[in-house]
């Protein structure tokens, strides 16, 4: 009385949160499993000194 698939494909990629396409490793954004290969790249800003370069006071 088992109604479910016979499935060894996780159902959702925790690392995108897109669910996966049946019977592959691949979510529907084409990332493998545990992976976002779509992510952007973090580049962190520059920390600019304030202007007028002195204190508030």
């Amino acid at each position: 009385m088992n109604n479910e698939h016979s499935t060894q494909a996780p159902d959702i990629n925790p690392a995108t949160g897109l669910p996966m396409v049946d019977d592959t490793w691949l979510d529907v954004g084409g990332s493998p499993f545990g992976l976002d290969v779509y992510q952007p790249h973090y580049t962190p800003q520059p920390a600019w000194p304030p202007v007028g370069g002195g204190e508030p006071w």
